[in-house]
């Protein structure tokens, strides 16, 4: 029997990773060797359905399972609709967070013959089972329950046995545990499973030295408080150290965990932390089963800071109890911490959490499909949230997108505005101003901002430099070639000319200096139009002031 199983990705990306379908094709592989052939299929959100189903077919199956999530149950729906169509006599099913929170409601959508809720290995193994034996797929559902798997020892790792290769994809996704010790209302994650069960060390060890021997470059690591077990958290991160120090690696974190040691192992690896905050006030936290201690939350993440770790914090807007200023508030305090990326996501109602049960007491109007996002609530109205959204956009382009981290607080002193204001008036900005170039636009934008013209030149200064040597950087990473393999290309990737109102590298000697005051460094920073080559060079961000014919020659990238 040929099963084809599929993964519908967001988009091509690091975490474009079809782990879940590995998994069901390891234990497959275990239980019956020879008698079932099972594919891995990767598939995209941007595709159309009838390419989606093309591609199935072309893999001959007899059986196909999906993978459903919020993102992809409308594709999925009629890829599945396709296939029932083109070939009736495939046996359809699907697996995934929304076959488990609305099993009813998948089946209902009439394409399906199964729905198996839950974690799927062994549920899998026991339909193949009986699949093989002949058993009608009548009996078969009707006799389906949900379970967790009790031990994640018994299972195979979908990496050592060659279910999935590392070598294939840019990115790895790395299970180290299931289940959640927390309750929160809004997450799926702890509902239904039996606590919080981890993969043993000695698998932990041999996939990392598999990833390491792969090339590995990243990997995101799936446990939603890894640090919850600090002794064990601290026993992956000292091997990851001894073992693979050049693999960059994702962690979601608690704050209430973190020690003075946790910091400094986080920081003596390559690795970025995220911090789920949520909202600052304990009171609309309390009303989805969380809470929060500012002090304590700051105190905590000052340890990172001072260790050198890269983190960065979540938030959502549209908690119940929760208000456009409150959310204003809770933004304003976790910029204030300085996070290296602040990712912001409107609520959601999602099928199966206790959220869906309770919203109708907290007055959460949502919509009933796909997203399930939050439309409004007593405190928060359909205008607030639309104002809401407009500052995360505005958030994303500038402080994320935009590299903001090291010129922030400075410039946020000087314009005495919180951050809050700050970008709710680059709303309005973007309404008016449509430019690709991230950092171009953050230029005009503080250019409008400042009524000094020494203070607003610096300010340029400023966020070009930091904004373009990201940039750089970044892009750097992503193609780390030489320029001999294509001199053009690396031109183009790894230097940009960037006009300055004053010297840069007199600029960043007063900055390194501890001159970090816009007012000092306009009156200190004497004129000096010039343009300058930025470059990476060993990693690093380099300049140097070019003359006039570099910069024409930079034009036609003939430096």
């Amino acid at each position: 029997m040929n099963l084809v199983l599929v993964a519908i990705h967001l988009e091509a990306s690091a975490r474009a990773v079809p782990l879940g379908p590995a998994m069901l094709a390891s234990v497959v592989k275990r239980a019956f060797p020879g008698a079932v052939h099972t594919q891995i299929l990767d598939l995209f959100l941007h595709q159309s359905a009838e390419a989606c189903a093309t591609q199935i077919l072309a893999l001959n199956p007899d059986w196909v399972g999906l993978s459903l999530y919020v993102w992809n149950r409308a594709l999925g729906r009629e890829i599945a609709r396709i296939l029932r169509a083109r070939k009736p006599s495939l046996l359809l099913f699907a697996g995934g967070s929304e076959a488990t929170a609305d099993p009813g409601g998948v089946m209902g959508e009439g394409f399906l013959d199964l729905v198996l809720p839950g974690e799927g290995e062994d549920l899998l193994v026991e339909v193949v089972g009986r699949l093989l034996k002949g058993t009608p797929v009548a009996e078969i559902r009707r006799a389906i329950r949900p379970a967790s798997v009790k031990d994640l020892a018994t299972l195979p790792s979908p990496y050592l046995d060659g279910s999935l290769d590392p070598a294939a994809y840019p990115g790895m996704l790395w299970e180290l545990s299931r289940g959640c010790p927390f309750r929160c209302d809004f997450c799926f994650e702890s509902r239904g499973t039996e606590g919080t069960r981890r993969v043993p060390m000695e698998r932990v060890k041999a996939e990392l030295l598999h990833f390491e021997a792969c090339g590995v470059s990243q990997v995101f690591v799936l446990d939603p408080t890894f640090n919850f077990d600090k002794r064990q958290a601290k026993a992956i991160l000292r091997l990851i150290a001894a073992q693979a120090p050049a693999i960059h690696f994702f962690f979601e974190i608690r704050s209430e965990f973190i020690d003075p040691e946790l910091a400094r192992l986080f920081a003596a690896i390559r690795c970025s932390l995220q911090i789920g905050l949520q909202s600052a006030d304990d009171t609309v936290l309390r009303n989805i089963n969380r809470s929060i201690d500012p002090e304590d939350f700051e105190a905590k993440v000052l340890l990172l800071h001072e260790a050198g770790a890269t983190y960065g914090f979540d938030l959502i807007y549209g908690l119940p109890g929760d208000t456009l200023e409150g959310f204003h508030a809770s933004l304003d305090f976790a910029l204030s911490l300085a996070p290296n990326h602040l990712d912001i996501f409107p609520l959601s109602v999602l099928p199966g959490t206790r959220l869906h049960d309770t919203a109708p007491d907290f007055g959460l109007q949502h919509l009933k499909d796909i997203p399930y996002t939050v439309l409004a609530s007593p405190g928060f109205s359909e205008a607030d949230m639309r104002a809401a959204a407009r500052t995360a956009q505005a958030c994303d382009r500038m402080y994320n997108q935009g590299k903001a981290v090291p010129w922030f607080a400075l410039l946020m002193e000087a314009l005495g505005w919180a951050p809050s204001e700050l970008f709710t008036r680059f709303a309005d900005f973007l309404d008016a101003h449509a430019d690709p170039d991230t950092t171009a636009l953050q230029v005009a934008f503080f250019t409008s901002c400042f009524s000094d013209p020494k203070a607003a030149a610096v300010a340029a200064d400023i966020v070009s430099y930091f904004g373009y040597s990201g940039a750089l950087m970044e892009a750097a990473e992503r193609n780390p070639q030489s320029p001999s393999d294509d001199p053009e290309a690396w031109l183009r990737t790894h230097t940009r000319l960037a006009p300055f109102h004053h010297d840069p590298r007199a600029l960043l000697d007063l900055l390194e200096s501890g001159l970090t005051d816009l007012e000092g460094l306009a009156c200190t920073l004497p004129d000096h139009p010039c343009q300058a080559l930025l470059s990476i060079e060993g990693g690093d961000p380099m300049l140097r002031i070019a003359s006039p014919a570099e910069a024409a020659a930079f034009g036609r990238n003939t430096i």
